[in-house]
């Protein structure tokens, strides 16, 4: 299969932040994602609370499938369907990256061997081999998918040892998936070392060496404020070239992913959007805001809660400024009410 898979860096600042875009050219198609950017999350192949043509009109140029989601059955159903992906969940316009793992539901799961990773699906705790992964993504046919990684999720204070052992394991399955992956389809690398300065160098370099299209940095598995987690990640990403682009999950709101931007990332999962929808939460800010960067306590003041009552009788959009569909034809009230009624359109209202 012909493919070509490439990425332009358009501006550079000297505090790191990046301009860029990534190409790519599969079967005469030409997809091209701008960043810095994020992946629409999905649930089970479907972005959650918005139908296709609610999200036609959003600028979504990417998606993640989390393979997680399909593991309840083996081989999923969905992997035999013999045109891909693409074909099957209907985004044959956007770019699909697959991963295991759900970036928006990381769960504590069992501990992981040399010879597989435990993930959580709708029946249990499974187990799942190299082979195994490498087959399922053969089968899909996307774009992009993130190798995988052993991560040392809930561990508190992972030894060296553990920790040394997760970088060694993370290299090993990359490289099969480097051997075995058919052609077309771009492998991101999985960056690891939690909070083991050496490890998380001896990560990115080792990674960095190999054949691979751009890098993953997971900050779900370091437990630490998010301050402290993006300063283990700026480690990893110090030891990175710059003509590959760089993903990352655990980045909380906005003002997180802003402080990633200047710190050079490239590419964010778009897991925040969902999860405040679900609680019945309204962002409001602007990237006027220049204070927003600076400021430690600014997760909450992003929010509109709408299911508390104060806002049964107001009736101003969500954000004045806005152009949105939801801020210019409904007011804060209406949404409150559609939430107390268990409304479908509340959710598709605030996602939107």
């Amino acid at each position: 299969m012909a493919s070509t898979f490439s990425f332009e860096l358009i501006v550079k600042s000297d505090r790191c932040f990046r301009l860029g875009r990534i190409i790519c050219l599969r079967n005469k198609e030409r997809k091209v994602m701008s960043t810095p950017n994020f992946l629409a999350y999905t649930v089970r192949g479907s972005v959650p609370h918005l139908t296709p043509d609610n999200l036609r009109e959003i600028s979504v140029e990417a998606l993640e499938i989390p393979l997680e989601n399909f593991l309840e059955i083996q081989p999923p159903p969905s992997s035999l369907y013999p045109h891909g992906a693409h074909k099957f969940f209907n985004f044959e316009n956007l770019l699909l990256f697959f991963d295991i793992r759900d970036p928006g539901e990381l769960k504590q799961v069992s501990f992981n061997t040399d010879k597989f990773v435990s993930v959580f699906t709708l029946h249990g705790v499974c187990k799942i081999t190299s082979d195994t992964y490498v087959k399922y993504i053969n089968s899909y046919n996307p774009d992009a998918v993130i190798s995988l990684a052993d991560m040392t999720t809930f561990q508190k204070t992972p030894g060296l040892k553990r920790i040394k052992k997760s970088v060694n394991r993370t290299l090993d399955w990359l490289d099969y998936a480097l051997e075995n992956i058919k052609e077309g389809i771009q492998i991101f690398g999985a960056l690891v070392g939690h909070n083991n300065h050496e490890e998380r160098i001896r990560s990115a370099h080792e990674t960095a060496n190999r054949n691979v299209a751009g890098f993953l940095l997971n900050g779900l598995d370091l437990g630490t404020t998010s301050r402290e987690r993006l300063d283990l990640l700026k480690i990893s990403i110090s030891n990175l070239p710059d003509d590959k682009p760089r993903i990352a999950y655990g980045f909380e709101n906005p003002v997180d992913i802003l402080r990633g931007i200047f710190e050079g990332i490239d590419i964010f999962d778009g897991s925040y959007p969902s999860k405040k929808t679900e609680e019945g939460n309204a962002l409001i800010f602007t990237l006027e805001n220049e204070e927003l960067i600076n400021d430690d306590d600014t997760g909450k003041s992003l929010l509109l809660y709408l299911h508390d009552e104060k806002y049964k009788t107001d009736f101003r959009p969500l954000l004045s400024s806005c152009k949105c569909y939801a801020c210019r034809n409904h007011t804060r009230a209406y949404i409150h009410h559609l939430l107390k009624t268990r409304e479908m359109l509340a959710t598709v209202l605030l996602m939107r």
